[in-house]
């Protein structure tokens, strides 16, 4: 009766391990998009004019895109980026966790 809720456990901690593997990807992928948007924001910091009126940028707000300042799509998107960066470690952290304690249950037998 042992073996089969380890057996469980081994199971369920595998299909953790999976959910968060595929959240990290999601999240790397979410980082890369934020990264490239922050260096086209900055390349049109540099070559326009914040008093112009083409001084604006469209920010994606779900399912609509709204035109704000550059600087402040910029705060915005840095701020997602900062958040993003602690997301990805908690996964990661929880990861390494979640897999030590893999390879511990795996070796027990």
């Amino acid at each position: 009766m042992e073996t089969i809720e380890r057996q469980a456990r081994i199971e369920a901690l595998t299909e953790d391990i999976l959910t968060d593997k595929q959240l990290s990807a999601e999240y790397d992928r979410k980082f890369h998009e934020n990264t490239s948007a922050l260096t086209e924001i900055q390349k049109q910091m540099r070559t326009i004019k914040p008093t112009s009126r083409l001084a604006t940028t469209a920010v994606n707000m779900g399912d609509f895109f709204v035109q704000v300042p550059t600087a402040k799509a910029h705060r915005m998107v840095k701020s997602a980026q900062d958040e993003l960066e602690s997301a990805i470690k908690d996964v990661q952290q929880r990861l390494e966790k979640k897999v030590d304690l893999l390879e511990q249950l795996k070796s027990s037998r």
